[in-house]
């Protein structure tokens, strides 16, 4: 646990500051990074698919950022980016990397390293879209029914 919690803080702060943010959203940041990373292994620890508990990380990043960001006047961009960056599925990436790799450069036709690629290729292009679709709902939602909810 300790770990996830570093984690979590490292790789949100670190790209907070490469992405220039303000310092006063540097304490947003780092806590919707922890939080999405405890929502994430705590989904998958209760036998959730990675792709929904992604989705369901990054819909409370875009549901928090978005209170961030009316709280203290920096676009929402900010918040999510920065710490959203924790959900991006490097390993399932660097699988199906290597194996397209493996296929084209070693002009392999073993048809279980192809469908082992494509299924971590997938894989990987679904968390990216529960990433994008997560982040994106609730300020839509809210975007459209602000004066009712705000």
């Amino acid at each position: 646990m300790i770990l996830d919690i570093s984690i979590g803080f490292f790789v949100s702060l670190s790209f907070a500051i490469l992405f220039n943010a303000p310092k006063r959203s540097l304490i947003p940041i780092i806590i919707l990074g922890i939080g999405a990373v405890f929502i994430k292994k705590y989904m998958l620890l209760y036998n959730f698919s990675l792709e929904f508990s992604t989705f369901i990380a990054a819909f409370f990043i875009g549901s928090v950022s978005l209170y961030f960001s009316h709280l203290q006047n920096i676009p929402i961009l900010v918040y999510a980016i920065s710490s959203s960056i924790v959900l991006v599925p490097t390993v399932n990436a660097y699988k199906a990397m290597i194996g397209f790799i493996q296929i084209s450069t070693h002009q392999i036709n073993n048809q279980e390293l192809i469908i082992q690629s494509l299924h971590y290729g997938l894989k990987t292009w679904f968390v990216f879209g529960a990433i994008a679709i997560g982040i994106v709902l609730p300020t839509q939602f809210i975007k459209k029914y602000r004066f009712k909810i705000l």
